[in-house]
């Protein structure tokens, strides 16, 4: 079950749609002006902070988690398909196996998506971090931390893609438990995104708010540890809850 559900996954078309839309829609403010030949000098944060604050990908970004694989059991139960898996593996197997995915394939995206970034923010960095150049980041979790000093940045860049991955499972996956409800794949697609739109109105500059754990560049945040705490017991309560709505519907 794990190398066809692999497959599957890495066969789906939007998959890459979901990465190379998301990867462009990011980097857009920065590579205009890379075009217009308006970039200066300046470090890798600084070059991070465009596509970061600038772009449009941050209220949309729960969309891009949910279209790669959170209707996938949406059309296993509409056509039938979950039937097969089950015979062979049982429901309570098909049902961890089908939320793992969904959450591993939103997480990939997601990190997919931060990694591009700072690969292309990389290039074009010719400075060294320094207080006067990142001064624009002082109330931030990673120079709270002091973390964006040690080893070059080196695990200050590594948990901004942990911080995308784990982004990307908690919003896939709430893709998924909405499809156990409803087994439509266009309220898969929508429903998700109006959460995300009203929790970012709701919980405003609160540390609750799920919408910017992925950046964990505002002030609010308390530390690192908590974003990957808070982040972490969502994907569990998730996968729980997803797993038991999908092997109570198939056994129905």
């Amino acid at each position: 079950m794990i190398k066809s559900e692999a497959k599957r996954l890495f066969s789906r078309p939007m998959l890459y749609v979901a990465f190379i839309v998301g990867v462009f829609l990011i980097n857009r403010p920065l590579i205009e002006d890379v075009l217009a030949k308006t970039t200066g000098p300046g470090s890798i944060s600084q070059f991070l902070s465009v596509p970061f604050a600038l772009s449009d990908f941050s209220p949309f970004a729960a969309i891009f988690c949910v279209l790669p694989y959170a209707d996938s059991f949406c059309e296993d139960y509409n056509t039938g398909y979950y039937r097969l898996t089950v015979c062979r593996s049982g429901s309570s197997k098909y049902a961890l196996f089908r939320s793992a995915y969904v959450a591993l394939s939103g997480g990939l995206v997601m990190a997919g998506i931060v990694l591009i970034t700072i690969l292309f923010c990389g290039s074009l960095a010719n400075l060294p971090e320094t207080p006067d150049r990142i001064e624009f980041m002082r109330h931030s979790i990673w120079v709270r931390s002091g973390i964006i000093y040690v080893m070059n940045g080196i695990p200050y860049l590594a948990l901004r893609v942990v911080f995308g991955f784990l982004f990307g499972c908690v919003w896939s996956l709430i893709g998924l438990f909405i499809s156990t409800i409803m087994t439509n794949k266009y309220v898969t697609y929508i429903a998700p995104f109006v959460l995300y739109q009203m929790l970012w109105f709701v919980l405003s500059e609160t540390k609750w708010n799920p919408v910017y754990q992925w950046r964990g560049d505002m002030e609010f945040i308390p530390s690192i540890s908590f974003v990957l705490i808070y982040q972490t017991a969502l994907i569990v309560i998730l996968l729980i809850v997803s797993s038991l709505m999908i092997r109570r519907k198939v056994r129905s």
